[in-house]
């Protein structure tokens, strides 16, 4: 799952120089742990799975709604949220196995990972 542009600059200047950091080397691990799969899952099979587990852990997928005011009479529009960011597109690889990429608009690591940011340890990490 790879955020796009505009996903990193959704995340503003703050987050951005907090993801530079080398304080932060082990969040930006965990940030990343949670936008990596050891197998390969098309779109249709996100739309129908209800979750997924990342290398960092479970990310809940939710089919995407178009429309409505306050999340009430929106339609589902055919596409799939993770954690509450849209699978823009998805791109598939073929050679000796296969590799699909989503393209994200957002990161799909929980937020409270942000929390630990600017802090030496993660409590509870190794």
């Amino acid at each position: 799952f790879a955020p796009n542009e505009a996903a990193f600059q959704a995340l503003g200047d703050k987050k951005k120089e907090q993801m530079e950091d080398v304080r932060n080397e082990e969040m930006v691990e965990k940030i990343a742990a949670y936008h990596c799969i050891a197998e390969p899952v098309t779109a249709d099979q996100l739309f129908n799975s209800g979750g997924v587990v990342t290398m960092g852990g479970e990310v809940p997928a939710e089919r995407s709604v178009s429309g409505g005011f306050f999340g009430v009479g929106g339609r589902e529009d055919g596409g799939v949220t993770l954690n509450g960011s849209k699978v823009v597109n998805t791109f598939e690889f073929v050679d000796d196995k296969t590799c699909i990429v989503h393209e994200m608009d957002g990161l799909i690591s929980p937020t409270i990972l942000w929390r630990y940011a600017d802090q030496l340890r993660i409590p509870g990490s190794t």
